[in-house]
């Protein structure tokens, strides 16, 4: 059995008789010393019963992180303050273990004394032996905890405690609900069992925190583990609301912040997110975490230059553990400098450090810098990559953005437009199906046809620009550039045709909309 489960087994059982420990309680049981320490030394100048608590628990904190001899002078400071509280014998003993069994008897002896009739005491002792690995004694300490009273909640808690180490979760979460059911106030039950199932059942957490909210409000703790159950799920927009009730107590470590930021970041929050990582990096401007977030956010943010600093320091990091999103990232931003060889190679590590199947985001962005860089087979191959891998999910954008990929291509190799310009078409088809109500998958087919025909002997485009037409006249305020493509078209069309009625209709439409437009007054001079 490892240390670190032994964090939290003594704080569990203490007997929470003075409220103003409570925070610092409530803080040290959910793994949080750093503030809890804060807590307790403000209770050092309280009453001898708060003060008592309070040296108790610093002494827990000194032991948890190995300075025995530290923890034993804090506990004998607190059994002087108030003999009344016998936790601190309790460990006093614990430590007295290692060098003096006698000792630590004495001490146990003495705890016991107080509290004849406290089954928690018995419990407190046990944890002590099972931390120095005398299983046995624990277990008939244990047994005399139960023999005071068989349902109290520092027996179940401590029961699922070790079933949680033994990874036995299940079980745990069983005993932790007799902890309830014995006593519906034991707060710390509720965050475990929801601890226990909020990557398995996140529903059941869920239930549990908002049972234990509704009888205390005050327990912001549990608006904390709630917040992390909605980041696993995805929920970001309600784990930000829960994080934001829980920060507002004021009471807040560097990870929480971390979680908070996340949390904004991804429900796409960013300028919230921006002020949480203020915060953050003010009180650990080295944390990794967050000067990942930083860079991440201020790539969202447009803050180009701003992220790209910041991503060239943090991978300047020793040791660095770095993953595939930082690359991608750090792609995005150098792809913003116009740095477009470097912005591939990143993101050609993220797609390596990756499952590019459940990230084909990362085809997308090569597509878009291999454009940049001018290479625009590339830039095909790999949006082509991200439509086949997000199958039927592709949208007509996607479609359409690929479309005009192969257009482009097609204008500036002209030996393989002819291939080029078929694709095109057959992309821009898909988006008039599938958006029959959008004029821009029959403008771009237009488009398509009228370079397959550059000199419109053959009138390609004709059908396809004469269909758009009622769409763009529609709302000609919005459209009047393509509309005008379209008049401009038909004009020249039928006046290669000498059909000049007809020619003249269409100039005549275009200086409708452009009375200016020196291709029409040209064609209409010509013409008369």
């Amino acid at each position: 059995m490892t240390r670190n489960f032994y964090i939290f087994i003594i704080c569990l059982l203490a007997n929470i008789a003075y409220a103003d420990n409570n925070s610092g309680i409530d803080f040290y049981k959910v793994g949080e010393p750093d503030i809890a320490q804060k807590l307790f030394e403000e209770q050092l100048n309280s009453s001898p019963a708060e003060k008592a608590v309070a040296l108790y628990y610093i002494g827990e904190i000194a032991f948890d992180t190995g300075r025995p001899a530290e923890a034993l002078d804090y506990y004998k400071q607190g059994w002087e303050t108030n003999p009344e509280y016998a936790f601190n014998k309790v460990g006093e003993g614990k430590i007295l273990l290692k060098t003096d069994r006698p000792a630590a008897e004495k001490a146990f002896a003495a705890a016991v004394k107080v509290n004849k009739k406290n089954a928690e005491t018995y419990v407190a002792i046990a944890s002590a032996y099972s931390t120095n690995g005398m299983e046995a004694e624990a277990a008939t300490s244990l047994e005399n905890a139960r023999k005071l009273n068989p349902n109290a909640p520092a027996i179940f808690l401590y029961e699922g405690d070790r079933l949680l180490a033994q990874n036995k979760p299940g079980d745990a979460a069983g005993k932790y609900e007799q902890a309830i059911h014995s006593d519906p106030d034991c707060r710390i039950a509720y965050i475990r069992y929801a601890e226990v199932y909020q990557g398995v059942t996140p529903f059941l957490s869920i239930e549990m925190l908002q049972k234990v909210l509704a009888n205390h409000p005050e327990f912001l703790l549990a608006k904390r583990t709630l917040g992390n159950i909605y980041s696993l799920q995805g929920a970001y927009d309600k784990a930000a609301e829960a994080y934001a009730q829980y920060m507002a107590g004021g009471l807040y470590s560097v990870t929480d912040l971390v979680h908070y930021a996340s949390a904004l970041f991804f429900d796409k929050q960013h300028g919230k997110a921006a002020e949480v990582l203020v915060k953050g990096k003010a009180m650990t401007p080295d944390n990794f975490l967050l000067k990942r977030l930083s860079f991440y956010n201020a790539c969202e943010t447009g803050k180009y230059q701003e992220g790209l600093d910041e991503a060239v320091a943090f991978f300047q990091t020793s040791d660095g553990k770095f993953i595939w999103q930082d690359y991608l990232y750090y792609g995005r931003l150098l792809n913003e400098a116009r740095q477009y060889d470097q912005s591939l190679t990143a993101l050609l590590q993220a797609q390596a450090l990756c499952d590019s199947n459940a990230h084909p985001e990362i085809y997308k962005d090569i597509a878009n810098v291999s454009l940049k860089n001018g290479n625009d087979n590339a830039a095909i191959e790999a949006y082509t990559k991200y439509i086949e891998q997000i199958g039927e999910t592709a949208e007509a954008a996607d479609f359409y953005q690929l479309g005009k990929y192969y257009y482009g291509a097609a204008v500036k190799d002209s030996t393989l437009a002819t291939g080029y310009l078929a694709k095109a078409d057959s992309l821009f088809a898909i988006v008039k199906e599938r958006v029959p109500s959008s004029p821009l998958g029959l403008l771009w087919q237009a488009r398509t046809h009228s370079l397959l025909d550059p000199e419109t002997e053959n009138g390609l485009a004709k059908p396809y620009y004469e269909a758009c037409i009622p769409m763009f006249e529609k709302n000609q305020d919005k459209y009047r550039k393509e509309l005008a493509e379209c008049y401009r078209y038909l004009g020249y069309y039928y006046y290669l045709r000498q059909e000049m009625d007809c020619s003249k209709l269409y100039w005549n439409k275009l200086l409708a909309i452009n009375p200016s437009d020196q291709m029409a007054l040209e064609a209409l001079k010509n013409i008369k």
